[in-house]
């Protein structure tokens, strides 16, 4: 049973991590050092299918024993092991990716594995498009990086002007942006997923409705012309994994693929599996799946689209990306 108790703790636990999106101090469980290989990724959408992957052994035979899993809650953590050389293979944000690239880390963007995750959660079912928030102050969290970024490129090409036509309140984690929802003093903020799922749940065992008004996701469409998704998140990989065993980054891509479809066909069981390494409830997990957006591009399949995002990013914050798009080889 999900207690009031327990909500709060896993969603501070969760909220007040860094998930995917920004700088945190978190440390990774330790790997298995008994493993053949350790997939890492944060806790969040694209991990479940990761932790199937490991659940199913679906990568044994390629990687020559055992495959495992493990949750990592920070940036700074991700960035640490692959300049150690420690981690080959992890779920990331694109953009991490790219700036570590540029910083001369021999890594690779291999896919991308969720088209977007941030939301606009509000009070007022009234809020249905950019446009309605007009007037409004809306939470947002880790200043000039990419949900801020992201929301605020949309907002501009509606015709809106940040200061003059809404106003944001800056806090430092999606967790003190809820904390602020929650307790009224501001009506709307924005909110990257499984969090938003989360605040939903504890909103309704507080006796407060929240409404997903805005999937920044769809509203994307507005500043590229193109599909309503971003390519938010995927698999970097180490280019000495790539090295060492090629055909075993082949075969992480094909059943990747295969189980982001299982994932997306059977979430309820999926986040039981997932459960077991991420700090989150089973139902928890499985009501935030269909609105994680997940994918399994190839990111040389859609290079153009990754450019594209990065080059509207450092439009405003250069140095999100390392300054300049990677070269041609980085994307696998």
């Amino acid at each position: 049973m999900i207690t009031r108790r327990s909500l709060l703790g896993y969603t501070s636990s969760i909220i007040g991590s860094s998930l995917l999106l920004g700088a945190g101090s978190s440390i990774a469980t330790a790997a298995n050092a008994a493993s053949a290989l350790t997939l890492y990724g944060p806790p969040v959408g694209p991990s479940v299918t990761l932790a199937y992957m490991a659940k199913q052994g679906l990568l044994s035979k390629a990687a020559g024993g055992t495959v495992d899993f493990e949750i990592y809650k920070s940036p700074d953590v991700l960035r640490a092991n692959f300049v150690s050389g420690d981690w080959k293979l992890a779920v990331t944000p694109s953009y991490v990716a790219a700036n570590l690239a540029n910083k001369g880390l021999p890594v690779k963007m291999l896919n991308i594995m969720t088209w977007g995750m941030l939301y606009v959660l509000s009070f007022d079912e009234a809020i249905k498009k950019p446009e309605d928030l007009v007037g409004e102050t809306v939470g947002m969290f880790f200043r000039n990086d990419m949900p801020d970024l992201v929301f605020g490129r949309v907002m501009e090409e509606k015709g809106l002007k940040v200061g003059t036509d809404y106003k944001l309140h800056y806090v430092g984690t999606p967790f003190e942006a809820l904390q602020l929802l929650l307790s009224g003093r501001i009506k709307h903020c924005v909110l990257p997923e499984p969090a938003a799922t989360a605040g939903m749940v504890k909103g309704k065992k507080l006796g407060k409705k929240l409404y997903r008004s805005l999937d920044l996701a769809k509203e994307w469409a507005s500043v590229t012309g193109g599909e309503g998704r971003f390519p938010m998140a995927g698999a970097m990989v180490h280019q000495d994994l790539l090295d060492k065993n090629p055909a075993l980054i082949e075969e992480f891509q094909k059943q990747a693929m295969e189980g982001t479809k299982w994932v997306q066909g059977n979430p309820m069981e999926a986040a039981k599996v997932a459960a077991e390494t991420m700090p989150l409830p089973a139902p928890v997990i499985a009501k935030s799946i269909p609105h994680t957006h997940l994918t399994m591009e190839r990111a040389s399949d859609i290079r153009n689209e990754l450019e594209t995002f990065y080059g509207l990013l450092a439009e405003k914050n250069p140095a999100i990306i390392g300054g300049k798009l990677p070269d041609a080889s980085f994307y696998l």
